[in-house]
């Protein structure tokens, strides 16, 4: 079977996922920290009207830090959480964005077991060509339902809510997951 996958660089590896869980690539943007959340996030960004955590992928593989540069993106995934039955919106920070690629499921290899790999856990499987190796990122296991849990960004601000003279916000009445509208961005979906 014929997929697609978008591949990318993180300190000079290149990996890919697959394009049916990715909604857009930005440009890099520098996020808005937010005090006392996960380690392993960066912070937040907003596109279409959606907030979206950021995570540090290289924390994530235990790699070094490094500041953004002109060729950096930001990777906008779909993350199904299994629990809720909800797709959430998350980024992820390449140092270099290539091309969409068509890769054969059967031309995919395993990786070989090893301890000291660092984001083994997180490849589903490689793909070599012309001695350049790809890794497949496997999207469901680089976030762990507790991280998850603590970075859904699943209500964004929306522009209907009203701050009194006071300073308090006053949000309309909607539900938890939000719902896609007609000319609207969608922040999270059911998948049940």
């Amino acid at each position: 079977m014929i997929q697609q996958y978008l591949t990318f660089t993180v300190e000079n590896t290149r990996y890919a996922i697959n394009v049916f869980k990715i909604q857009e690539v930005l440009e890099y943007q520098e996020p808005q920290h937010i005090p006392c959340s996960s380690p392993l996030l960066i912070g937040i960004i907003r596109s279409r009207d959606t907030n979206i955590a950021i995570m540090d992928l290289r924390k994530k593989f235990g790699l070094s830090p490094k500041d953004p540069g002109p060729e950096t993106r930001t990777i906008v995934l779909e993350v199904d959480d299994p629990e809720s039955g909800v797709i959430n919106l998350y980024g992820i920070v390449a140092d270099q964005v290539y091309e969409v690629i068509e890769l054969d499921s059967s031309k995919l290899e395993t990786l070989p077991k090893a301890k000291n790999f660092s984001g083994a856990e997180f490849v589903s499987s490689v793909f070599i060509n012309n001695d350049v190796y790809t890794l497949i990122l496997d999207v469901n296991k680089i976030f762990s339902q507790e991280e998850m849990s603590t970075t859904t960004t699943q209500e964004a601000v929306q522009t209907d809510d009203v701050v009194t003279e006071s300073g308090v916000t006053i949000k309309p009445k909607k539900t938890r997951n939000s719902v896609k509208k007609e000319g609207s961005a969608k922040t999270s979906r059911m998948t049940k």
